[in-house]
């Protein structure tokens, strides 16, 4: 449980790393929480409608039944007059106010692409430090939000039955970083069929990196049908990364690809280029991006 104390504890954290990330005082911050990590980081993505927060919903319930404490960082679409998240914290999520065991913090995604905010990473740095569970939301614009895959251990795919998003994810690409395949709303026993069906005839298009195995799962929030088999999978997909240190080879990618990724919204391609194609750290990617910076600078 996580007393009211700490829950403002955190916030004041994640406030100031918003406000002045950057500083000397906030970087060595960001690094002490990064080498504590304690969630298993669970990414939700998949287009609007397709019952992302009610999955989640039902995932936090799951959860806190184990007495295990559960944090979520939900992307929302941004304003455009004040480029501020359009949705609370907590206005698509039916939870309990007097839960101690869930965490929710919204982020504007404004103008950053890929379905997440650029805050997400030092934002899911603290935040995996903290809980047993983090689970990160995709803003929901479209089929191209890729970049959670490069912030989460396991990345659930919702695809909502006879939305005819199959075609559109292979168009682009993004049959590429699922772990585990929700098709939602299966109460719809015809069309949700039918979805299930042509995923399974499309599963080569999966192309998983690794040697996981990626399952489709059929659910209904609405009628709590199929969750004890996404919770399953969910267990076995950690009980698989923790074997022979995947998770955190994994980890150390992410690390990276951050850190390549803040050089070229930071200085450009041009910036990457000078020396730190293949970035080589042990330790502290907080400190190693604000040494690269100077150096770059220089």
């Amino acid at each position: 449980m996580i007393s009211l104390k700490k829950k403002i504890e955190l916030s004041n954290i994640l406030e100031k790393i918003e406000v002045d990330g950057d500083s000397l005082e906030n970087i060595k911050l960001l690094d002490n929480f990064h080498s504590k990590p304690k969630s298993h980081v669970l990414g939700i993505t998949g287009p609007p409608g397709a019952g992302k927060s009610s999955l989640i919903d039902k995932l936090i319930t799951i959860i806190r039944k184990k007495k295990k404490t559960v944090g979520v960082i939900a992307i929302d679409p941004s304003s455009s007059k004040s480029g501020g998240a359009l949705l609370g914290d907590r206005t698509r999520f039916q939870l309990d106010p007097n839960d101690g065991g869930v965490y929710v913090r919204s982020m504007a995604a404004k103008n950053y692409l890929g379905g997440v905010s650029e805050l997400t990473y030092p934002t899911m740095t603290v935040m995996r430090s903290k809980f047993d569970f983090l689970i990160i939301e995709t803003v929901g614009v479209g089929q191209s939000e890729t970049s959670i895959k490069d912030i989460v251990d396991t990345v659930i795919l919702c695809v909502q039955p006879g939305s005819g998003d199959t075609i559109q994810f292979m168009k682009s690409g993004i049959f590429e970083i699922p772990d585990i395949v929700v098709v939602t709303k299966c109460d719809m026993q015809k069309l949700s069929n039918q979805t299930f069906s042509d995923l399974s005839g499309s599963s080569s298009y999966f192309k998983n990196k690794n040697e996981w195995d990626i399952k489709i799962i059929l659910t209904s929030s609405h009628k709590n049908i199929g969750l004890n088999s996404l919770e399953k999978d969910i267990e076995n997909r950690w009980k698989w990364l923790i074997r022979d240190n995947r998770l955190n080879k994994n980890r150390y990618s992410q690390d990276i690809e951050w850190m390549k990724n803040s050089i070229i919204r930071e200085f450009g391609f041009a910036g990457l280029k000078k020396g730190f194609e293949k970035i080589n750290y042990k330790k502290n990617p907080f400190s190693e991006l604000a040494r690269i910076y100077k150096d770059i600078k220089n």
